[in-house]
């Protein structure tokens, strides 16, 4: 009666137990290296099923594919990342124009518009300061739909160096709202928030930071 010889079992059991990593590469090692070890040591008169490995085998191969298109799409997302850092620090130093209703402002003009979804009968923008006082109205009558500039030139309007909001009124029939204001202010510096994936814009004009995202115009 032949024996086989079980070092190379032994040896291969200790390959496997000093396998490092979890990771499917690492599993499908592990595997065939089980897999040769019994086909190297099975009953001759009752040889192995060899379906059940096949099956598995292919199993193994679809996770690590599957592990390698992960890594690939993270490496991607990477890669997306620093060129939206690359490409959004060049508006430093571009005005953006995004949403706000309160603004600082110091001796010169401040630019912004007003969102009008339908045409009004009559537009008027309220400046307020920080008292709740309203100081100065901007009378800008009959509007169509869409977007409306204005600008605040604190020179004109003998407004002091301070903070203020704005209120557009509108009058359309009996029908009083208020619209959607911009501002645009200087874009002084981008930084990006890894935890959120979000990048930030710090704006001039005491707009603070806002995402990206929210600017509706750069010039």
């Amino acid at each position: 009666m032949n024996v086989t010889s079980t070092s190379s079992n032994n040896t291969n059991s200790n390959n496997v137990v000093n396998s490092p990593g979890n990771d499917a590469a690492s599993i499908k090692n592990e595997f065939m290296t089980l897999m040769i070890a019994q086909i190297q040591n099975q009953d001759p008169t009752n040889p192995i099923d060899g379906t059940e490995y096949v099956s598995q085998l292919a199993q193994f191969s679809q996770v690590e594919s599957l592990e390698q298109m992960r890594a690939n799409q993270s490496t991607q997302m990477v890669i997306m990342e620093n060129l939206g850092i690359v490409q959004s620090a060049q508006l430093v130093g571009k005005d953006a124009m995004v949403p706000a209703s309160e603004f600082s402002i110091e001796d010169t003009p401040i630019d912004g518009k007003v969102y009008l979804s339908s045409s009004v009968e009559n537009l008027s923008i309220d400046i307020v300061d920080d008292n709740g006082d309203v100081v100065h109205t901007l009378e800008m009558g009959p509007q169509e739909a869409g977007d409306t500039g204005f600008t605040i030139d604190p020179e004109a309007l003998e407004l002091p160096a301070g903070d203020y909001s704005i209120v557009a009124n509108t009058t359309a029939g009996e029908v009083t709202e208020t619209a959607d204001t911009f501002v645009k202010a200087e874009i002084e510096k981008i930084h990006f928030i890894s935890a959120s994936g979000m990048m930030m814009a710090e704006l001039g004009n005491g707009l603070g930071t806002i995402s990206v995202l929210e600017i509706s115009e750069v010039s």
